[in-house]
C-alpha cells in the first residue's frame, strides 16, 4: 500500500466520527434531563403546583364533612 492509500482510507473511516456524535448526543440528553428535573426546572414546578391543588381538593371537603353533625 501507498501513503496516499493510506490517508484516503483513513477519510473514508467514519467509526470515530459516530462513537463522537454518541458522546455529544449522551451529554446533550444528560444536560436536557437536568434541566427538566432541577429544583428550579418548569416541570417540577408545574408538577408541585399540580399536588398543592389535589391537595387543597382533599382537604377541602373533608374538612366541612368533619364539621357536621
Amino acid at each position: 500500500m501507498t501513503v496516499y492509500q493510506d490517508i484516503k482510507r483513513f477519510w473514508g473511516d467514519e467509526s470515530g466520527v459516530t462513537a463522537i456524535e454518541y458522546g455529544i448526543l449522551a451529554a446533550a440528553m444528560a444536560a436536557a434531563i437536568g434541566l427538566i428535573f432541577s429544583s428550579d426546572g418548569a416541570f417540577v414546578t408545574a408538577l408541585e403546583e399540580r399536588f398543592k391543588q389535589i391537595a387543597e381538593q382533599i382537604s377541602g371537603p373533608g374538612d366541612d364533612a368533619a364539621k357536621s353533625p
